[in-house]
C-alpha cells in the first residue's frame, strides 16, 4: 500500500474578467504595495494595460526579467528593487522564468540571504512576502509548484524547494497568451505535456496526482493545436493554460522523470529553451522507456486514444501537426557532446528525475540515453 502526501492548491481565478477585483486581493493578502516581476514581452505589451488598471493604484515597482532562465543575479537584484516597498505582495506576470523568480524574490526579501543560500535546499526558507502568479505562457505550471530553476554563476541549472514557494493566488486569463510567439506556444505546450507524462509514469506517481496529469494530457491534446493554428482562439488559450496547471500540480507531488533529467542538462550546457529540451529528450527518450514498462504507460495511453507500443508514433505526429520541426530549425545550432551530457545528467541536481523515471535507468545506460538525444537533434537539424 503506497503513502504519499499531496501539496496544497492556492485559491485560483480563470477567464478573461479574472483580473477583476485584483486591487482588492492584494490589499487582502496584507499587501500595501506590488513588487511587479515581468516577461520583458509583457512589460513592453499591451497586457500591461489591463494590469496596471486593475491594480489602481498601488505602489509598485517593475522588475523585467530578461530573456532566458533565472540567474542567481536576476533574483537577487529584482529582489533588491522589491525591498524598496511597504510590505509588497510580489507578482509574477509572464512565463516561467518571471514566475520562477517571483517565487524567489518573495523569499528572498524575508532575510538578509541572497539566493544562493536556498539553493538545492541548503537552507530553510526564514518566512516569505505573499505572492501572485499570472502566467502569459501556458506550459510550466510554476503558478502551482513549490519547485523553482535558477541558474548559479557557473551556469549550472539548479533548483529551490519550499512550501514557501507556493503562490497565494493564480490568475488564468487566456487573454494573457493570445500574443504569444508560434514557437512559445508550441514549446511551452509541449512541456505541459511532458509533464503529464512524467507525472502519471513516474515511480512516485500515485492515484490522485495521475488522475490531474491525465486530465491535463487530454487537454493538451484537445487544445494544443488549435492554439498553434488559431492564436486568438481564447476558449484553446484557457484550455491549454488548465491543462499547464494541472500538469504543475501533477509534479509538484509526482515529480519528473528522464525527459527533465536530460532537458535540464541540455540547458545548463547549451541553454536550450526548456519547453524545446525536455521534448526533444522525450522524443529520444520514450521508445527506451516503454521497453519493459508498457504497463506503467497503459492509462496515458488509453486517454491519448492508442496501444501503449503506439506512444512514441503518436507523439511524433504531434509534433508534426503542431510543427516542432520548424521551431528546431529556427534555434541556433550548437553541436551536442554525448560525453558531456551524459555527465551532466549525471550531477548530483538531475538525480531526483533520473531516479523517479517510468523506468529507472542504470548508470552504464546513461550513454545509450544521451547518443539517442544526440541523434535525435542531429536529425532535426540535418
Amino acid at each position: 500500500m503506497q503513502t504519499y502526501e499531496l501539496g496544497k492548491v492556492p485559491p485560483i481565478r480563470v477567464g478573461s474578467t479574472a483580473l477583476e477585483g485584483l486591487s482588492e486581493r492584494v490589499r487582502a493578502l496584507g499587501g500595501r504595495s506590488v513588487a511587479l516581476v515581468l516577461d520583458t514581452a509583457v512589460a513592453q505589451g499591451p497586457y500591461m494595460e489591463r494590469l496596471e488598471a486593475a491594480l489602481q493604484g498601488l505602489p509598485t515597482t517593475r522588475y523585467r526579467v530578461p530573456p532566458g532562465e533565472p540567474t542567481v543575479d536576476v533574483v537577487n537584484q529584482a529582489a533588491a528593487q522589491a525591498r524598496g516597498l511597504e510590505e509588497p505582495v510580489v507578482m509574477g506576470v509572464g512565463g516561467g522564468s518571471a514566475l520562477d523568480t517571483a517565487k524567489q524574490v518573495a523569499g528572498v526579501i524575508a532575510a538578509p540571504h541572497p539566493i544562493e543560500h536556498y539553493l538545492l535546499c541548503a537552507n530553510p526558507w526564514a518566512g516569505r512576502r505573499p505572492i501572485i502568479a499570472l502566467p502569459t505562457t501556458a506550459g510550466t505550471g510554476s503558478e502551482v509548484t513549490r519547485t523553482c530553476i535558477v541558474s548559479d554563476a557557473q551556469g549550472r541549472k539548479l533548483w529551490t524547494w519550499g512550501d514557501e514557494l507556493l503562490p497565494d493566488l493564480v490568475i488564468l486569463d487566456p487573454q494573457a497568451t493570445v500574443s504569444m510567439p508560434r514557437w512559445v506556444t508550441v514549446s511551452t505546450g509541449l512541456d505541459a505535456l511532458v509533464h503529464a507524462l512524467e507525472a502519471a509514469t513516474g515511480q512516485r506517481s500515485n492515484a490522485i496526482s495521475t488522475g490531474v496529469a491525465l486530465q491535463a494530457l487530454r487537454l493538451v491534446l484537445r487544445h494544443l493545436p488549435t492554439a498553434v493554428r488559431e492564436p486568438q482562439n481564447l476558449q484553446a488559450r484557457q484550455g491549454m493554460q488548465e491543462a499547464a496547471l494541472l500538469a504543475g500540480m501533477a509534479i509538484d507531488s509526482c515529480g519528473t522523470g528522464i525527459a527533465h533529467n536530460i532537458g535540464h542538462a541540455l540547458g545548463t550546457l547549451y541553454h536550450l529553451p526548456h519547453g524545446i529540451a525536455v521534448t526533444l529528450a522525450l522524443e529520444a527518450a520514450l521508445p527506451w522507456n516503454l521497453a519493459g514498462c508498457e504497463a506503467r504507460y497503459a492509462e496515458a495511453a488509453l486517454a491519448w486514444g492508442v496501444e501503449p507500443r503506439a506512444l512514441p508514433q503518436a507523439f511524433g505526429a504531434l509534433l508534426q501537426q503542431v510543427g516542432f520541426a520548424e521551431t528546431m530549425r529556427a534555434l541556433a545550432a550548437p553541436t551536442l557532446d554525448p560525453d558531456a551530457l551524459v555527465q551532466a545528467m549525471q550531477a548530483p541536481e538531475n538525480q531526483p528525475m533520473w531516479r523517479n523515471n517510468a523506468r529507472v535507468p542504470r548508470p552504464e545506460e546513461g550513454p545509450q540515453l544521451a547518443r539517442r538525444t544526440v541523434q535525435a537533434w542531429q536529425a532535426y537539424r540535418g
